[in-house]
């Protein structure tokens, strides 16, 4: 935001400012202490950004370092017009953050703004390997995209987010660690498990309703979750001497209408020291095509291979619309949900059947009928190798839009007082 504008032959911009005062190291975490002036507070719940890894990252360059919080305060950075500033920062990070944010003024179509301001510039040398750390939420991307580079992946990074303070205890975030630290034992490479507020410092819904409604996205969604997650793993690689941070993509060439921040174009960007960079997978495959590895991987073995479709959960909860997704899209490959860590009791038909007319009005399914078609056009090409044509069957000829629209018309005629009160609150 620009306060003022004086001078008499040049124009001086007062503008917001996010300043890095101080980085702590106490052991495994890091504490980054900042400010931002009066205008931005209300974005803030917290101006202590704190990052906790599972071992000692040695003595890193300053400059490295500093790179998670340069690349969570970015994007709010950019959509305020704020300047961020920093004593130092790695220098090819620098330069390649100015494509980073070109490529999401693209993304979003809309011009960002905001001025990042480093006292020195710091030439850090990475020597360039063959390893990856793959990023790991346990979902079908980054299984696919580790099945496909298992060669060169290394280690797996999960990243949990949403603390309040490094004491706390949170069943999610104890889940993720483990499920992590399971799956890379079952292939013998490393797990690490890190710790953070990086989300849970801001006040999303402020952020959201000052910039991103407007974007048809949210801070978390459209700017912050992959900038985080690729510079809070840039420490570790850069510990472990390990140029390449592989994540999975999310979405596939030729998609339109894509919003989310963790893209092609922007990943891609993302660089560190001399030959630090990020590797974003599986662009070219749809999601119908990187289950059918799993399954593939699945039947070579004859072992269940758990995969967790559920965000935020400790389980699959085989009632959610991403649960009902992964599931079709399993038994499109004539795969048995069970194998994969979908524990359904009975007619799998039956239970979604009941599922579906329940919660169907707050599917974001004209969203999702882009996946439900890939998975539609994979049944009927696969009809006569599928067991359970019943489900098959049923799936095929629902029309879920008049299924959505009679959900939500139920569920405002059976919630009508509690949505009416919880209006009128506000």
């Amino acid at each position: 935001m620009i306060k003022l504008i004086l001078g008499k032959n040049n124009l001086f911009h007062i503008m917001d400012k996010i300043t890095l005062k101080k980085i702590n190291i106490q052991g495994k975490s890091v504490e980054y202490i900042f400010d931002v002036n009066r205008n931005l507070e209300k974005y803030f719940k917290t101006k202590v950004f704190f990052i906790q890894y599972e071992q000692e990252l040695g003595d890193l360059p300053l400059s490295v370092l500093t790179i998670p919080f340069v690349n969570c305060m970015a994007g709010l950075s950019w959509l305020s017009g704020a300047m961020l500033f920093v004593d130092e920062i790695d220098e090819n990070y620098y330069y390649s953050l100015k494509h980073i944010k070109s490529a999401y003024s693209e993304l979003h179509r809309t011009k960002l703004n905001g001025v990042f301001v480093p006292s020195r510039l710091v030439k850090n040398v990475i020597k360039q390997s063959d390893e990856c750390l793959l990023l790991f939420g346990g979902g079908v991307d980054c299984h696919s995209s580790y099945l496909r580079n298992r060669e060169h992946i290394s280690g797996v990074v999960n990243i949990y987010g949403w603390l309040d303070s490094i004491e706390q205890n949170n069943k999610i975030d104890e889940f993720d660690k483990k499920n992590t630290a399971i799956f890379a034992e079952l292939f013998g490479i490393s797990s690490y498990h890190i710790r953070s507020n990086f989300a849970s410092q801001f006040n999303l819904s402020e952020i959201d309703k000052a910039y991103c409604t407007q974007l048809s996205t949210s801070y978390w969604y459209g700017f912050l979750h992959s900038m985080a997650f690729l510079s809070i793993a840039t420490p570790l690689a850069w510990a472990k001497g390990i140029s390449n941070i592989m994540i999975a993509s999310s979405f596939t060439k030729g998609r339109a209408n894509v919003h989310c921040g963790s893209y092609i174009t922007t990943d891609s960007e993302y660089k560190f020291g001399t030959n630090g960079k990020t590797i974003h997978d599986g662009f070219e495959l749809n999601r119908q095509e990187k289950v059918k590895i799993l399954v593939d991987y699945q039947r070579v073995t004859n072992k269940p291979y758990i995969i967790q479709a559920c965000s935020f959960n400790d389980h699959n909860c085989c009632e959610c619309e991403k649960c009902f997704r992964t599931i079709i899209e399993l038994v499109a490959e004539n795969a048995d949900p069970r194998d994969f860590g979908f524990e359904i009791e009975g007619s799998i038909k039956e239970h979604w059947k009941r599922i579906v007319f329940r919660d169907v009005g707050l599917w974001g399914i004209s969203k999702e009928n882009y996946y439900y078609n890939l998975s539609k056009l994979r049944m009927k090409e696969n009809h006569d190798n599928i067991n359970d044509k019943e489900f098959v069957d049923w799936f095929l000829n629902f029309d879920f839009n008049k299924a959505k629209k009679e959900g939500l018309r139920r569920y405002y005629r059976e919630n009508f007082f509690s949505i009416l009160k919880r209006k009128l609150k506000f």
